[in-house]
Parts: C-alpha cells; structure tokens; sequence
C-alpha cells in the first residue's frame, strides 16, 4: 500500500512551480482541458478560462481519478 505521504510528496512536486495559484499551472491547465470540463453555457471550457472556483470543482468532482495517479506517481 502506497503510504499517503508520499502520495502528498508527489502532489507538491508537480505543482510546486505554481503551488500558492495552482490554476494557472500549465499541467493542471492541460489535465482540465483533457478532462472535458464544461463552462456554464455547456461548451468546453478553454485553459484561459480557468478559475480558483472552476479548479476546486474539478478536483471534487475528479477525486477519485486523480488520487489512483497521484497512487500511480507515488509507487514510481
């Protein structure tokens, strides 16, 4: 089992460059994009488009998803 720590490590790691503002980072961007999220009128929503609110939305409705690669990225 893949110790919860250095899943948290790993999760630092990749956006630290932009840990203090983590939806402007270019990885996140591209993931969110990638993802399929939608904007309010239903269309897909841009990178420039992504707001602190737009990210937390993701990561909640992504959880799931994200913590079996940030799993994945640990045991590497």
């Amino acid at each position: 089992m893949i110790c919860w720590f250095r899943a948290c490590a790993v999760a630092i790691r990749l956006a630290w460059p932009d840990l203090l503002r983590p939806w402007q980072s270019p990885l996140l961007r591209w993931r969110m994009e990638t993802y399929g999220m939608l904007d309010e009128q239903g269309r897909l929503l841009h990178a420039a488009d992504i707001t602190p609110r737009r990210l937390v939305q993701f990561l909640v409705q992504n959880r799931q998803a994200l913590w079996r690669f940030l799993r994945w990225a640990a045991s590497l």
